[in-house]
């Protein structure tokens, strides 16, 4: 990553932070992690929950993001930088917020559950990455130009979050459940084919938000 595109992501980022934006997806991720905590779980439960919500939170945090900039900023980055590469660094930025809660649920897990291993605690964190991912994935086909409309972009979004929950050929529903069996006294048998196949999700999702966003040129 080169200095300017560095900086257009901080840039993204900065302007996230000052628009309050992220509060709605925070308080809604550190209200269900607190609900968790109080109940007890173990470390595989405890990961897998945090993870799950992890998918709706990181779609609300990036279609945020990409409709919190002004039209008028959204001009010159684009002139400086080029569409593709604005609403490519938007995106990270984005799924740096995700990372940030992925981080949060991971301590609360570590902390909170019981019975937990080395090997829990991998699968725990490559569980919420994965989540993240997804989560991107969804937010960033939900938004702007791809869907303008606030109301449908937020219905998207929730729809494709869910989806991506409860489809069984998805890498969140294999690895969530992964973690769950082995709180039922199954042993781990994590899923490996799934971060490749949730980065496969992401990498088409980013490109069609991108590919809209060249075509949308504000």
């Amino acid at each position: 990553m080169n200095t300017r595109t560095f900086a257009v992501v901080r840039y993204y980022a900065t302007l996230f932070a000052g628009s309050q934006r992220w509060l709605g997806p925070a308080l809604l991720y550190g209200i269900a992690l607190a609900i968790d905590s109080a109940g007890g779980d173990t470390a595989p439960d405890a990961y897998a929950y945090s993870a799950a919500f992890l998918v709706p939170v990181t779609a609300w945090l990036t279609r945020s993001m990409l409709s919190a900039e002004p039209a008028e900023s959204a001009a010159i980055i684009a002139t400086v930088v080029g569409p593709a590469r604005a609403r490519l660094t938007a995106l990270c930025a984005a799924t740096g917020y995700g990372l940030v809660c992925a981080i949060v649920g991971a301590l609360v897990a570590m902390t909170t559950g019981s019975h937990g291993g080395g090997a829990t605690t991998a699968a725990g964190l490559t569980t919420e990455l994965v989540c993240v991912l997804l989560g991107s994935a969804a937010g960033a086909l939900s938004a702007p130009p791809l869907v303008r409309p606030s109301g449908w972009g937020v219905l998207l979004a929730g729809l494709l979050s869910f989806g991506l929950l409860l489809a069984r050929f998805s890498p969140a529903d294999a690895t969530i459940r992964s973690l769950t069996a082995v709180s039922n006294g199954s042993a781990l048998h994590f899923p490996y084919w799934a971060p490749p196949f949730a980065l496969v999700i992401v990498g088409l999702a980013w490109a069609g938000a991108t590919y809209g966003a060249t075509r949308h040129v504000p």
